[in-house]
């Protein structure tokens, strides 16, 4: 108690010093402060209000038959169950857009239509959020619910501004929709918005459905998958792996019966792998009675066991009526089929088995999806619940099962068909970095994809250019508190030095009357300590009126990339207790340390030749 007394009271015997040197610390703090929350909201900014919405934080992407464009997943229910249940999911939202040109008040300029669920409930945290980010200055978010109105729509201020529209004009577009099919619209402006991200600036909202509707989706299809999650810097990784493992695909099997000349039979519908390496192993072990692997092999390529085609009543050209219940809709789905070979039954999947070419089995299965196994009791279906909910290796060797009339169908994993058959979709392999990401659409590109593709990534992967853009403002804020931390160590070691050397005789009294060198170093410790501690508290409250003062200007930079790291066109910034506990705590580690040396060198003095000392 007595060494904290001394000190605090030195403190105040050389105030003018100790007072330009806590100045300058105070002001190092402050900006160590104001620096350290300008970071913090860079990185909430590119989290929560950049990447939240340009790709989400984990994004679930889906495109049939390999089609970049054609992002579209015929089973929402089915994918929607393999996110149910993770607590680190906060929303989950359909990516549903597409690429237009709109054409306004004598001007034209490409946009994206965007679908936006307003119909859903969120928190207010998050409601605060989006109205933050998305600042309507005309009309209101509940307008794109407007039945009376032709698809009312919110768009930017930038671009009704080129387009030289307001509100409730009209914007007629052109798009393809997502199946390649040109298309028009008008589209009515309800309301217009202010954003400061420029990538959200050519963005067109409209109401989800409706969106659906003009990009060709049904009610029970999605787009893309885009989740907000808690923390995405550290659990991205971890949610993606999981939401991988869930989905991986079944074998795609259609239960339906077939009719021929001489009636009808229950069947289980496979495609089988056309593929070159495939088409040679079928051709091993399959032995054909009738037909070719030629006709066989081409995309029509029907091909049905001699048992079930005598049972029928059919040979090699004859075509057969396939008919199955569909998973949407309350109608049976009716197909006719030639047969393109008739194969005897060694080395034939089944008897009851008609494959066909995965090429004309999966238009037949995406178009219209087959009812699930249990479908008629739980509308949940069993065969959902295996394929989708996190299965193991066995189950997820079975596939969907048929109503009360045909029994279920399964490859054993160590078939020669299981690697034959069709799955359900073809899951991409997990990426960890851009090159990689790269690297699989490229590799999406060159391959001629039967199936729906689903992709499961995170954020690191798809808008690493703008992550990058954090990594650089951190670096240039880590390199002015470094410059910073100079400063201080200057400081303090010279102004200690200079104390010392004034105080050499006082030393040499204190220790003639008894004090000890530890104690005596000590005091020169805790000086230094009590200066740096007011200081940082000083700093503190300079650091917050400074970004105070700074948070009331305004900036206009329209256009600018650079607008994105503000908010409502001010700067923000984040303030956190870790990270001003974790400077100030480092800025007085390092202040304590440096004063050590020479506190000590001043204590090892002996008291006869500090006495001696002069000035």
């Amino acid at each position: 108690m007595l060494l904290i007394r001394l000190s605090l009271r030195n403190l105040l015997r050389q105030r003018r010093r100790n007072i330009l040197l806590g100045s300058a610390m105070a002001i190092g703090v402050a900006i160590l402060v104001t620096a350290n929350s300008f970071s913090h909201g860079i990185s909430d900014i590119m989290f929560n209000k950049i990447m939240r919405y340009v790709t989400g934080h984990v994004a679930v992407r889906f495109n049939e038959r390999g089609g970049v464009m054609r992002e579209i997943f015929r089973d929402k229910e089915r994918v929607l169950a393999a996110i149910k249940n993770e607590p680190l999911i906060e929303e989950a939202n359909e990516s549903i857009g597409m690429f237009a040109r709109a054409i306004g008040n004598g001007r034209s300029d490409n946009i994206i239509l965007v679908g936006v669920d307003t119909k859903k409930t969120i928190s207010k945290t998050a409601l605060k959020e989006v109205e933050e980010s998305f600042r309507l200055v005309e009309g209101n978010w509940k307008d794109v619910e407007d039945l009376s109105i032709e698809n009312p729509v919110i768009i930017s201020a930038e671009k009704a501004r080129y387009l030289n529209v307001k509100r409730r004009d009209v914007v007629r577009v052109r798009f393809r929709n997502m199946f390649g099919q040109d298309q028009a619209a008008r589209l009515t402006v309800v309301g217009i918005m202010r954003n400061d991200n420029i990538f959200m600036q050519p963005v067109v909202f409209l109401e989800l459905p409706r969106a659906k509707e003009l990009l060709g989706y049904r009610p029970y299809e999605t787009g893309s998958l885009s989740l907000k999650i808690k923390d995405p810097q550290k659990n991205a990784f971890a949610l993606a792996g999981r939401i991988h493992e869930r989905l991986k695909p079944g074998a795609a099997v259609i239960y339906a019966s077939v009719s021929g000349r001489s009636g009808r039979k229950p069947v289980a519908v496979f495609g089988y792998k056309s593929d070159d390496e495939a088409k040679k192993k079928i051709s091993g072990m399959l032995k054909l009675s009738a037909g070719s692997f030629e006709k066989a092999f081409k995309k029509d390529g029907v091909i049905v066991p001699a048992g079930l085609a005598r049972t029928l009543g059919v040979s090699a050209g004859d075509a057969i009526n396939i008919r199955y219940d569909r998973k949407f809709e309350k109608t049976p789905k009716e197909a006719s089929y030639n047969i393109s070979a008739v194969c005897s039954a060694g080395g034939y999947p089944g008897e009851n088995v008609i494959l066909m070419n995965d090429s004309g089995f999966y238009d037949l299965y995406y178009e219209d999806m087959p009812r699930p196994f249990g479908r008629e009791t739980d509308n949940q279906g069993a065969g959902h619940k295996l394929n989708a909910g996190g299965s193991g290796p066995k189950e997820r060797g079975m596939p969907a099962a048929p109503g009360p009339e045909v029994k279920p169908y399964s490859f054993p994993l160590d078939s020669a068909w299981s690697g034959l058959v069709a799955p359900e979709w073809i899951l991409l392999k997990r990426t960890y970095n851009t090159d990689e990401y790269r690297k699989k659409y490229q590799e999406i590109g060159r391959n001629k994809w039967k199936g729906t593709t689903i992709d499961v990534s995170t954020m690191y992967e798809t808008a690493s250019d703008i992550l990058k853009l954090e990594s650089v403002l951190n670096i240039i804020t880590i390199s002015a508190v470094v410059v910073l931390f100079f400063i201080i160590l200057l400081g303090v070691v010279n102004t200690l030095r200079m104390t010392i050397r004034e105080r050499t005789r006082e030393i040499g009294t204190v220790r003639s009357i008894g004090m000890q060198r530890a104690d005596v170093r000590n005091m020169f410790i805790l000086e230094t300590f009590f200066l740096t501690l007011f200081s940082s508290i000083s700093g503190i409250i300079m650091g917050f009126a400074a970004m105070k003062l700074l948070t009331l200007i305004t900036f206009t930079v329209q256009d600018n990339p650079l607008g994105m790291l503000l908010v409502n066109s001010h700067l923000y910034f984040l303030p956190t207790f870790s990270g001003i506990a974790g400077s100030v705590t480092l800025i007085m580690a390092i202040a304590v340390v440096t004063a050590w040396f020479p506190a000590h060198r001043g204590a090892n003095l002996p008291p006869a030749q500090a006495l001696r000392h002069y000035t």
